[in-house]
C-alpha cells in the first residue's frame, strides 16, 4: 500500500477542527461552492472517458485552485511513497467509506506561511466532492467494461410478471424469496427466470442483470 509523506504541519495542529460556515467570508464560500459545482459538472465528461479520468480530475483541481491545492492519488499498480508538493501545509483524506483514493494537498499561504492558501472548509468540501467523483468513475468504468464484454441479443419483450421477477433478482433476492414475495411457486419463478434469459439472449443471472441495466429495464430509482 502507498504511504504518504508527512505534510510540513500536521492537520490536527492547525486548530481548524471546529470551523463552521460563520468562519468563512462570503467570497470564500462562493469560491468553494463554485469549485465544487465545477468539478461535479466536469465529472459528467470524465465518466465518458475510457481512461485517464482520474488524471484529468487531478489536473482540473490544480487548475481551478491556481495550484493552491493538488489532488494526489494512490497508484496501486506501482506502490511507492507518495511525493507531496513541496509547499504542502496540510492534507485532507480523499476516500469513500473504506476506499482510500489519496489526499488533497493544500499549499501554505505565501503571506502567512502558518495558514493554508485556501479556506479549510472549502477544501473539505472539495475533498468530499473528489471522493464521490472518483468512486463514481471507478463504478462507471467497471460497469462499462463488463457491458463491453457482454454479448446479448433481445429476442422478445418481458411480461409484467417477468419484469417483477427481474427487478427482485436485481435487488438480490434468491429464487425462494422471490416466490414468497410474489406468492407463487419456486418452480414458476424458475420458469420466469429462464424465459428472461431467453428474451435477453443470455445464459446466467449476472449477464441478464447487466443486459437489463444496459437496456434501462432496471434502475436504482425504483422502489
Amino acid at each position: 500500500m502507498t504511504t504518504f509523506s508527512e505534510p510540513k504541519i500536521a492537520y490536527a495542529s492547525l486548530g481548524f477542527s471546529h470551523l463552521d460556515l460563520a468562519s468563512l467570508s462570503c467570497s470564500d464560500m462562493i469560491e468553494g461552492m463554485q469549485c465544487a459545482v465545477h468539478l461535479l459538472e466536469h465529472s459528467q465528461y470524465l465518466c465518458d472517458q475510457k481512461q485517464g479520468g482520474a488524471s484529468r480530475l487531478c489536473q482540473e483541481v490544480t487548475r481551478i485552485t491556481n495550484e493552491r491545492a493538488q489532488l494526489c492519488l494512490e497508484r496501486r499498480r506501482a506502490p511507492r511513497k507518495m511525493q507531496l508538493p513541496p509547499d504542502t501545509l496540510l492534507t485532507l483524506p480523499v476516500q469513500f467509506k473504506q476506499r482510500v483514493f489519496g489526499v488533497l494537498c493544500v499549499a501554505m499561504d505565501r503571506e502567512y506561511p502558518d495558514r493554508p492558501a485556501l479556506p479549510l472548509l472549502s477544501m473539505q468540501l472539495m475533498a468530499r466532492v473528489c471522493s464521490w467523483i472518483l468512486f463514481t468513475l471507478e463504478q462507471s468504468h467497471f460497469l462499462l467494461g463488463q457491458e463491453q464484454l457482454l454479448d446479448y441479443h433481445v429476442y422478445g419483450s418481458l411480461t409484467p410478471r417477468e419484469q417483477e421477477v427481474l427487478y427482485l433478482m436485481y435487488q438480490g433476492y434468491n429464487l425462494d424469496q422471490i416466490a414468497e414475495r410474489l406468492c407463487i411457486a419456486p418452480g414458476t419463478v424458475s420458469k420466469h427466470r429462464q424465459h428472461i434469459y431467453e428474451c435477453l439472449g443470455v445464459h446466467c443471472q449476472r449477464d441478464a442483470l447487466l443486459a437489463a441495466y444496459h437496456m434501462g429495464l432496471i434502475s436504482l430509482m425504483e422502489d
